[in-house]
């Protein structure tokens, strides 16, 4: 049925001298994709001690949809060192002394390369600081 429409207005374009006005696609018609992100991240932080984890979404480029409460200032710092987590400058920011575990994750897709990263800080805090506020989330 489609290919029959189609055919027809073709058909009523040439007739026309060529020109057609721009009408609103039907809801059944398909629409122009959204772009990807040029990296998309999934976050996590897990607590040892309980289990409790939260997670997070990262886009770069464009950062829309992105979970993160910074998706801007994380994906700059994660651009400046290629997605080399263990090169994250450290913020030198204090943090307490409690020993509270956690592991934080990454993987994804960082611009057409699959990255895998994971860690265990003896705090939250201490693995916000070392990451640059990556996983500040």
């Amino acid at each position: 049925m489609r290919t029959v429409l189609a055919g027809l207005a073709l058909a009523a374009l040439a007739l026309s001298g060529g020109t057609a006005a721009a009408t609103a696609a039907s809801p059944d018609e398909p629409r122009a994709a959204v772009a990807d992100p040029g990296a998309s991240l999934t976050l996590t932080t897990q607590w040892l001690s309980n289990g409790q984890t939260k997670a997070a979404i990262l886009n770069c480029d464009p950062t829309d949809g992105s979970t993160h409460a910074d998706p801007k200032a994380a994906c700059d710092a994660l651009k400046a060192v290629n997605a080399d987590f263990d090169a994250l400058s450290d913020t030198d920011r204090p943090c307490t002394y409690n020993y509270d575990p956690v592991v934080v994750t990454a993987k994804g897709d960082w611009y057409g390369d699959y990255v895998y990263f994971s860690r265990e800080y003896s705090n939250q805090c201490v693995a916000i600081v070392s990451s640059n506020d990556v996983f500040g989330f």
